[in-house]
């Protein structure tokens, strides 16, 4: 501090410890202010983060549900039947239809 020409006095080793446990009260209840605020913002990004795997989790199973109908459809299997396992209709005298008595 100013002495203005006064004589300094040494500080004393009790009012150090006083200055030194104040600060560390002042950054421990700024710690404790300041925490919760820390935790919510890091559970925010956490839950975000989550929010957008379920939103694509939905996406692909919409996509799979359409693959689904797309692969139980009479039309796709006749198709494929005949473009890729070369099946061929019937020749109309092939065919036999036994009628039930």
């Amino acid at each position: 501090m100013f002495t203005y020409s006064r004589d300094k006095e040494p500080l004393k080793a009790g009012a150090v410890a006083q200055y030194a446990a104040a600060a560390g009260l002042v950054g421990l209840a700024m710690l404790v202010y300041v925490y919760p605020s820390i935790v919510s913002t890091s559970l925010m990004y956490v839950y975000s983060e989550k929010y957008r795997a379920l939103e694509e989790l939905r996406e692909r199973n919409k996509q799979l549900k359409l693959e689904i109908s797309t692969l139980r459809s009479l039309d796709y299997v006749e198709r494929r039947a005949i473009e890729e396992l070369g099946f061929t209709f019937p020749a109309p005298g092939q065919v036999v239809i036994i009628a039930k008595k």
